[in-house]
């Protein structure tokens, strides 16, 4: 056992930081991504060149760089093994066209230039330089207006806010898009031509409006839109533009994934990020729950939310431990900030627009967000139908080291649901982090394939397969993958002769949807 632990205590993770070259400025590096980006995916998720419109997977302006390294659900700056475009990339995403149509996909290595974008972006700044709108702001703004305004009883105020959207650091001009979205969003809601939404506050960003000049009761816009989540009468606009378009798909509209879009011709309206308005503002709400965002809807600082999630105990600490280091589901973050506001034993309201992924997904974790040298270190993984589990472990230096399946549990396949825990707790190694650094992990789930395109294990020479450089082995794969074949091939003629040298059935299947992958980084301190 000792001489195990002494080959795996060394293992160290690290998503490795590659630049494309040391000659090549990041501007560079920004050029080769956009031009893979150009070829192999503009047609789906670039306004103006979209093939069949609207934008598909709620991207809209791949091309543009910089608004694209805004997107927390897509980008981890600095971290590409993390970020989820790169991993739909890696994965081969659907439609299989982008692959085996008349151009051909990207190369490995065309994937790797967007590596190299996504590693060479400066990590996100920890706070914003906005002033933030509290409630007490906001509550403050609504008295206000009650009072000037809110005298004819028979046609009582409601509110929306753009307050999340603000402390989100939305800049000025996308805040500005946004209030002309709810205004999109009103007209298509009560089929009127045009909408004037009073600005309340100096910060311009709640409106207001009276239920009874859209033909709507104020007990029918409540049904409707909600009470409000923290102050009565007052809606977050992107939860409105959510629930809108979840009623709307309910209703029947063609297409689930465009909402209203789909039904109302919006050629007049501008898009924001290539995205209609009202779809646009609707995604801020769907997509993945960060810890920034939760922290602006919990009206508290990152650090004091990280303290309580610390405080959770059982299942609740798992989410809070997924939501510090990969985010989680709209749907998971609102049982999580019920529990959070004391509101977990009462019933509460699904979360509008489920933003569930189709398909496989795999949520992968560890029993902690930082690490001191010298401690111990667990990953956590768990998918949502059966597959085919991968750990992989990359050290400071770029090498990387399959985890999981290992020499002591060969077998991984997992069941949907199953928590998988490395190593488990009867395991006959430890893993302990020697190294300060900041780390990394990458878990791949296949739902066929027994093993990730250009891994082979030889457990009877090797307790844990070490890949090498983790870059290199990425953009060699194809290859890696070809020697395994015939290597294979070769020892299977030697044990068998010529007529049992078949194909191997775990040969990998294409296809993002039979493929989840997840990545995550922690820090280790001296």
């Amino acid at each position: 056992m000792e001489a195990l632990r002494s080959i795996v205590a060394g293992i160290v993770f690290f998503l490795a930081f590659a630049t494309g070259g040391i000659a090549e400025t990041r501007e560079d590096v920004a050029a080769k991504a956009r031009a893979v980006l150009e070829t192999h995916c503009a047609r789906c998720h670039q306004a103006g060149r979209l093939e069949n419109p609207p934008a598909k997977g709620g991207v809209g302006n791949i091309l543009d760089l910089a608004r694209m390294s805004e997107r927390e659900d897509l980008v981890e700056p600095a971290s590409p093994d993390a970020s989820r475009i790169y991993q739909l990339m890696l994965a081969q995403h659907r439609p299989q066209s982008v692959f085996y149509g008349p151009v051909p996909g990207p190369t490995t290595a065309e994937i790797g230039a967007v590596r190299d974008w996504l590693s060479s972006l400066p990590v996100r700044p920890s706070g914003c330089s906005k002033p933030p709108v509290t409630p007490a702001d906001v509550e403050k703004s609504v008295a206000s207006w009650r009072k000037a305004f809110d005298g004819d009883g028979a046609k009582p105020l409601r509110f929306i806010s753009l307050a999340n959207l603000h402390n989100m650091c939305r800049s000025d001009a996308t805040i500005a898009a946004y209030r002309d979205a709810v205004g999109i969003l009103m007209g298509r809601l009560t089929l009127r031509p045009s909408v004037v939404l009073d600005t309340v506050g100096d910060a311009s960003v709640v409106l207001a409006f009276r239920p009874a000049d859209f033909g709507l009761t104020p007990e029918a816009w409540d049904l409707r839109a909600g009470a409000g989540d923290d102050l009565a009468g007052v809606v977050p606009a992107e939860s409105l533009a959510a629930r809108a378009l979840a009623a709307t798909s309910r209703a029947g509209t063609p297409d689930e994934t465009a909402g209203p879009a789909s039904a109302v011709a919006a050629a007049a309206e501008a898009l924001i990020d290539g995205l209609d308005p009202v779809d646009a503002l609707a995604l801020e709400y769907r997509r993945t729950v960060t810890l920034t965002r939760a922290a602006v809807e919990r009206h508290v600082d990152a650090g004091e939310l990280r303290r309580q999630l610390e405080e959770l105990a059982g299942e609740e600490r798992t989410l809070g431990r997924r939501l510090m280091q990969t985010g989680l589901p709209r749907d998971e973050w609102e049982k999580l900030k019920a529990r959070l506001s004391g509101r977990a034993d009462q019933k509460t309201a699904p979360a509008p627009s489920a933003t569930q992924l189709p398909g496989l997904r795999l949520a992968l974790w560890t029993n902690a967000t930082d690490y001191r040298s010298g401690e111990l270190f667990t990953v956590y993984a768990r998918a949502n139908a059966d597959c085919n589990l991968t750990v992989v472990a990359i050290e400071s230096t770029g090498l990387a080291t399959v985890l999981f399946p290992n020499d002591a549990i060969t077998d991984n396949r997992v069941g949907g649901g199953m928590l998988v825990q490395i190593p488990a707790r009867d395991a006959p190694f430890q893993i302990r982090l020697d190294k300060p650094g900041r780390h990394g992990v990458v878990g791949i789930c296949n739902a066929n394939a027994r093993r990730p395109q250009g891994i082979g294990h030889d457990f009877e020479r090797q307790r844990f397969t070490v890949l090498g450089d983790w870059r290199t082995f990425l953009l060699e794969t194809v290859e890696r993958e070809a020697a395994y074949q015939k290597a294979q091939e070769e020892l299977r003629k030697f044990r068998t002769g010529a007529a049992g040298a078949a194909v191997l059935e775990e040969q990998l299947p294409i296809g993002a949807e039979d493929e989840a992958r997840a990545g995550l980084t922690v820090d280790v301190k001296p």
